[in-house]
């Protein structure tokens, strides 16, 4: 580890002497622990180590970019920074500009500071944020659609975002993360999200991983729920060279459920690793995970999700689906589902599967007029959409479709070999 890095990126960040004072001591928590390796059991698939290598340095400046039209309102990050926000955006600003409300003093760092031993990435970020979003949702609303973008365009780049949600009793939102990079760029970009729901509260989550093939992204989002609150994310994983993604969820408060459901596809040499960790902290609280899994060419992918039922947490519902497909002799999916029960009376239970594409299916197809190639595509996009039915409650299919879309081609009968 080079330390001269690290301290020179904080010395390019600002803040108040109560921020800096808190981001020296995430700093040193950061060189105590160091960037994981797979000697840690969580990181076993994973390794980092080329990044002590690579010639990292602080964003220079924000870059203002031109994307899509999105369906709701929109906030623009580039390079780590605002860029733009949507004069709707009554409820979503940007973090730097108000790191020290009494919201945000309240809130951040609440849960990643809390995490175990392995949160050396929970603490760079908390070292060396930049920018990102402050959501609040207040007693008595209902959030319009919010889309946070991100785009990197600097080579070899650190780009910590950070985004802190807080949605009082009874409200609704729907937020989705769309990560984006100049093709072929090298930079890393690590994310942490703290999200804290309120009792009742409910929370669509979305998040689009477009990262440049050259890129590494690690993101970690933390969530936090009260009684009867409501957690539903979906995932769509097809960017990065190196990706890892973890989300933790503490369902501390009787009746609340969350929902994580997910698609990675890793193609060519694309490494993606998904963690989840769900804790039921409280009786009668539910949680689903519903995950599938594309890997072609040389690509591996890697699902790791662990439940968690303390003790007390009587009538807790927990069920993990992982389903996966292998398109090449050269491809690699790791399955490791995990239940750690300390708790009477529950209803949990997991399944897991990796196989190939069923040649049956495909005869069958075949026998009805339609050719080889397209008898694949079929069954292949019927098997990623299992994991995207959360959307059919949000209305945004129609913008995730043509990404969806995008991404399928890679698995063509080149990129499998």
């Amino acid at each position: 580890m080079n330390p001269t890095l690290y301290r020179h990126a904080l010395e390019h960040t600002l803040g108040s002497p109560q921020q800096m004072a808190s981001r020296k001591v995430a700093l040193e928590r950061f060189f105590t622990r160091g960037l994981p390796t797979p000697r840690d059991e969580d990181w076993k698939y994973t390794t980092l180590d080329f990044l002590e290598q690579a010639d990292l340095h602080a964003p220079h400046a924000a870059e203002d970019w031109a994307s899509e039209d999105y369906p709701g309102i929109v906030m623009r990050f580039g390079n780590g920074r605002l860029t733009d926000a949507d004069l709707r955006s009554i409820h979503a600003h940007g973090l730097a500009d108000y790191a020290d409300s009494p919201l945000a003093v309240r809130h951040l760092g609440r849960l990643a500071d809390t995490l175990p031993g392995g949160a050396a990435l929970a603490d760079i970020n908390s070292a060396l944020w930049q920018d990102g979003l402050l959501l609040h949702v207040p007693v008595g609303w209902k959030a319009s659609p919010l889309f946070v973008t991100h785009y990197a365009s600097e080579s070899d780049a650190m780009l910590h975002l950070r985004h802190l949600v807080v949605l009082e009793a009874g409200t609704e939102a729907v937020l989705v993360e769309h990560d984006q990079g100049t093709p072929d760029l090298p930079y890393w970009h690590n994310s942490v999200t703290e999200i804290v729901l309120g009792e009742g509260a409910r929370l669509t989550h979305i998040k689009l991983d477009e990262n440049s093939a050259a890129a590494t992204h690690t993101s970690l989002t933390l969530v936090g729920q009260s009684r009867d609150s409501r957690y539903h994310a979906l995932s769509l994983l097809v960017g990065g060279r190196v990706a890892r993604h973890d989300t933790r969820v503490n369902l501390n408060g009787s009746g609340a459920e969350c929902q994580l459901d997910g698609l990675f596809i890793a193609d060519a040499r694309r490494h993606i690793d998904q963690h989840l960790h769900v804790v039921h902290a409280a009786p009668h609280t539910t949680s689903r995970q519903t995950w599938r899994g594309i890997a072609a060419g040389r690509g591996r992918g890697i699902f790791d999700a662990r439940v968690v039922v303390q003790p007390g947490a009587r009538k807790a519902d927990a069920q993990q689906s992982s389903r996966n497909l292998l398109l090449s002799p050269h491809a690699e999916i790791d399955v490791k589902p995990q239940l750690e029960i300390h708790a009477d009376d529950v209803k949990c239970g997991h399944g897991a599967t990796v196989g190939q594409l069923d040649e049956a299916q495909v005869f069958y197809l075949r026998s009805r007029g339609i050719a080889a190639e397209a008898a694949r595509a079929l069954l292949l996009r019927g098997f990623a959409e299992e994991a995207l039915g959360l959307l059919k409650n949000t209305g945004l299919a129609d913008w995730l479709e043509p990404h969806l879309a995008a991404a399928m081609p890679v698995l063509n009968k080149e990129r499998m070999a």
